[in-house]
């Protein structure tokens, strides 16, 4: 059990340094990432339904996707029907420059995929799903804990 412990610790953390050298070669930051990953998995979203999916207020989501059309990953589309709605959705220049990123990537872990049975993938889908669900609950408990970052300067 503490070998899987070691493991998902083992392997978040090289997918945070991952996502680190992404944001870096995107120019961007890890919560810019983190947004671009969730419009390339939902498509094109109201700013508000990406705030709530990204964890973000509505006012951070704005900044956030101001710099993101800025540099070209993201635009801001008025819907046909309700012109008063607008979506946020990946551009060209975005999906080139992950595919790039994470293309390679996904296309060596279906290789890897293919190692497994039918059962064995059902496994593994069930045994993320509760390690998602898991670190929901509990992001939601440290998040409740507060802000309890020291003081800064001033000691001497």
């Amino acid at each position: 059990m503490i070998e899987l412990i070691t493991q998902v610790r083992e392997e978040q953390e090289d997918v945070q340094a991952f996502d680190e050298e992404a944001a870096r070669v995107l120019g961007v930051n890890l919560t810019d990432v983190r947004v671009l990953g969730i419009l390339d998995r939902e498509g094109r979203l109201t700013a508000s339904v990406l705030a709530e999916e990204a964890g973000l207020t509505t006012g951070s989501m704005t900044t956030l996707i101001d710099r993101l059309e800025v540099a070209g990953y993201v635009r801001r589309v008025r819907d046909k029907v309700d012109r008063r709605r607008v979506f946020v959705e990946l551009t060209a220049l975005a999906r080139e420059r992950t595919g790039k990123i994470w293309g390679p990537l996904g296309e060596e872990a279906l290789g890897i995929a293919e190692g497994y049975t039918d059962e064995e993938l059902r496994l593994l889908i069930d045994y993320l799903a509760r390690g998602r669900n898991l670190l929901k609950r509990h992001k939601e408990r440290v998040r409740a804990m507060g802000d309890h970052r020291p003081a800064q300067g001033g000691g001497g």
